[in-house]
């Protein structure tokens, strides 16, 4: 039993330096609770696995290839997919100031794991994502671990794919802030992967490369529909330059308007330069 003398002693501690000893208690119990979430992420999981593979009976109502993820356990799931993930993961995200993603732990594990070269990343980023000085810091961060990444002017919806048998996704489509879901039914992954698949060959490169290809890159902008500004923007150069050398571009292919520059550069029906031609 606790004496009278070592409750008093507790107490004065308490009085002498209330902060320190309330945000000690507060820390070690914030731990436990992500412990604790994280053998429940595991245990999730394993139930996950047990039902895909006919191990256990589920619940008529839930037999739904979508199971919901409340948001106190999504984070420590993607902790654990990112943990057990061995070969590839794909990343469609719209924001980077919202959901489990950004928790600190995660942020940390997966580019840890990346360096390490436990499993590759791709990532389809937003083009605004550049605008801003954390996004600038985030992409760059990931670039450094080994994420390979593209940016798109509209990122289909807000999704990770963990190699071939796990998916976190938004509840509600191209929502950020709404909730998760689970999904473990193989067709609907591989569905995801080939919508992300084609998202990432037709998403532009964080870098925009080499100058020798200046005319391509800038044609397949025009292609993507991207106001002069965002193409000054994302090429790195003044707003007077792109108009330049767009006109420059409707000129040496022969069309009067950019629009249908832009739409002959996106089917790939671009004649050869009328200096070509004519030679």
């Amino acid at each position: 039993m606790t004496s009278g003398n070592d409750r008093a002693h507790e107490v004065e501690r308490l009085l002498t330096d209330p902060f320190d000893r309330l945000m000690g208690i507060l820390e070690r119990g914030e731990a436990q609770l992500d412990e604790r979430r994280a053998e429940l992420a595991e245990v999730r999981y394993a139930l996950y696995e047990l039902t895909a593979q006919r191990g256990l009976a589920r619940p008529a109502q839930a037999g739904h290839a979508l199971e919901p993820l409340g948001a106190e356990m999504a984070a420590p799931m993607l902790r654990y997919l990112i943990e057990h993930t061995t070969d590839l993961s794909r990343v469609c995200t719209m924001v980077i100031d919202a959901g489990a993603g950004i928790e600190q732990e995660n942020y940390r594990l997966n580019q840890d794991l990346l360096a390490e070269g436990r499993f590759r990343q791709r990532t389809i980023y937003p083009m605004d994502i550049m605008d801003t000085e954390p996004g600038r810091t985030w992409v760059h961060s990931f670039a450094a671990a080994g994420e390979e990444q593209r940016l798109s002017l509209s990122p289909p919806s807000e999704f990770a794919i963990f190699d071939e048998h796990s998916l976190v996704a938004v509840s509600e489509w191209g929502n950020p802030e709404s909730s998760y879901v689970m999904v473990r039914d193989p067709m609907l992954i591989a569905a995801f992967i080939q919508l992300f698949d084609r998202a990432f060959d037709r998403a532009l490169p964080v870098a925009p490369g080499d100058e020798h290809d200046d005319d391509q890159r800038l044609l397949k902008l025009l292609g993507l529909g991207l106001k002069d500004e965002s193409i000054a923007r994302y090429l790195g150069c003044s707003l007077r330059t792109v108009r330049r050398r767009v006109a420059g571009l409707m000129a040496a292919h022969g069309v009067q308007t950019r629009f249908q520059l832009g739409l002959a550069a996106s089917t790939g029906g671009l004649d050869s330069p009328v200096g070509d031609r004519d030679r």
